[in-house]
């Protein structure tokens, strides 16, 4: 391999570099606060943590750790569309079935809901849309989600 018999324990000898014992500091930290708080966080929330507890370092630094010993968050699934979800009662049929376009007016109507939050509560907004002028052509404001 092209080196010295001398070069190779006087690199075998050496003392850890700072750079290094650093590292390892702060793969003992990730590894313990992952366990404390039970896989859930990942690394923004580690980064703050450690930060919080006097130990600077970076959002980078902390993901290479934890991509490097192979951890990640568990962050709770995704919520996924059923096909069984046409099921459910009150609700209307499905006569769009994503065809958003419309030739006259008051031919197509689509509505939705939106929260917001006002004084410490949530307030219920409705509205109807016209898909052919996009126009809101009715809407509803109220403290429950019936309007």
């Amino acid at each position: 391999m092209s080196v010295s018999r001398s070069g190779f324990n006087k690199w075998l000898n050496c003392p850890e570099s700072a750079r290094s014992q650093r590292k390892a500091l702060y793969e003992g930290k990730v590894r313990e606060f992952f366990e404390q708080f039970e896989a859930i966080y990942g690394a923004p929330r580690i980064t703050d943590e450690l930060n919080d507890l006097g130990f600077p370092c970076s959002e980078n630094f902390i993901a290479k750790i934890m991509a490097e010993q192979d951890i990640r968050a568990r962050n709770g699934k995704g919520f996924k569309y059923s096909r069984h979800g046409l099921s459910i009662n009150n609700v209307s049929e499905n006569l769009l079935w994503r065809d958003f376009s419309a030739d006259i007016p008051n031919q197509k109507w689509t509505s939705d809901i939106t929260y917001i939050w006002v004084k410490n509560r949530w307030l219920y907004l409705a509205t109807v849309m016209d898909l052919y002028s996009r126009r809101i052509i009715g809407w509803s404001l109220g403290g429950n989600h019936h309007c």
